[in-house]
């Protein structure tokens, strides 16, 4: 399983960013501060990736119009979200099955009753 920061399964972190961004509506982002980091320290009038969370917000909310006017990188992050969610779901499954599967091919000793 991949894992993130500080041995934080990257699988629990894709799971609660999307889940947020189905959550939060886009419109409400609109209406909140500018965060953008390079925005504020570089004094640029746009980088790259602003909109971006407003974008993905939209994108899992089925407003793709809507989406790609923030920022048209949604056309690769939003499936990158996607893929790696996946990934990581269909490699949590996999692990969970060979450990049942493990389990019970396990030879299994009768515990013993002390009486011979």
């Amino acid at each position: 399983m991949a894992v993130f920061a500080k041995g934080i399964p990257r699988l629990a972190i894709i799971s609660c960013a999307v889940l947020g961004f189905c959550l939060v509506p886009p419109q409400l982002l609109d209406r909140g501060p500018n965060l953008c980091l390079w925005r504020h320290l570089f004094h640029l009038a746009a980088c790259p990736s602003c909109g971006s969370t407003r974008a993905l917000a939209a994108f899992f909310h089925g407003h793709i119009r809507q989406a790609l006017a923030y920022n048209r990188n949604v056309l690769i992050t939003a499936p990158a979200f996607l893929g790696m969610l996946a990934k990581d779901t269909s490699s949590l499954v996999r692990d969970l099955v060979r450990r049942y599967n493990a389990r019970l091919q396990s030879p299994r000793t009768p515990p013993e009753h002390g009486l011979s």
